[in-house]
């Protein structure tokens, strides 16, 4: 079996996993109050997921420096890149390896070593990375058949309209390209540069929420392209 991240399969380093990771359900984030003369805490459920940590335990043959200083040169990125695995082929994490590379060395001429990822608590849906299809109209409802999501939305047209996504309702002025908002991000960009200041939010950045959610515009919007971003946990 084999696992890829940032791109990169571990057979290019001609690892082999010998155990796959354990399932992990990420601990909520839930804040206690205490009352004085009252017995017990009140606790206050924030809705948010701790991050999870992925272990694939991987063995080798060749050399332990060659090969540990060439898998710290992958391993080791500066933000989550995304990480799959054979075990669990219709789901990706959003990943970043933080522990030290430790390799023991068995003989000269084989290596094993544990390697660990800190990831953000949600397995997206790799059908969650496309466009949703076929091309949504205004009126159109999606449906959401996992958990709250936060989607990437194209809006094409030019001037200004109004588009609204469930109960959040954004207002964009002088658009003269797509605008593309990200809710993850919580940013709207056009021709890569940050278009903020060209929206305005009734109700945050749009959730896709579990059930159904009713999509609708006006004005110069010609189009809008939603990348769902399913997950699950």
């Amino acid at each position: 079996m084999k696992f890829t991240y940032n791109g990169t399969a571990s057979t290019a380093y001609d690892l082999i996993v010998e155990h796959r990771p354990a399932h992990t359900t990420p601990q909520k984030v839930i804040e206690t109050f205490s009352i004085p003369g009252r017995s017990g805490n009140l606790l206050y459920d924030t809705g948010a997921y701790e991050n999870v940590t992925v272990t694939y335990q991987v063995a080798y043959k060749g050399s332990v420096r060659t090969n540990a200083v060439n898998m710290a040169k992958w391993l080791y990125q500066p933000d989550y890149c995304e990480l799959t695995d054979e075990y669990e082929p219709l789901y990706y994490r959003k990943a970043v390896f933080v522990s030290p590379l430790n390799v023991a060395d068995i003989l000269g001429v084989a290596g094993r070593a544990n390697i660990t990822f800190n990831c953000k608590p949600q397995r997206f849906l790799i059908s969650g990375k496309s466009a949703i299809t076929p091309a949504i109209s205004s009126g159109d409802s999606v449906v959401n058949n996992y958990e709250d999501a936060l989607p990437i939305i194209t809006v094409s047209g030019s001037g200004n309209g109004t588009l609204t996504v469930g109960d959040t309702t954004i207002t964009i002025t002088g658009m003269t390209a797509d605008i593309v908002i990200d809710s993850e991000r919580q940013t709207a960009e056009s021709g890569g540069q940050n278009a903020n200041s060209l929206i305005s939010l009734s109700n945050g950045f749009p959730v896709l929420e579990n059930g159904s959610t009713v999509i609708s515009w006006t004005g110069g919007i010609t189009g809008v392209q939603i990348i769902p971003n399913w997950w699950v946990l």
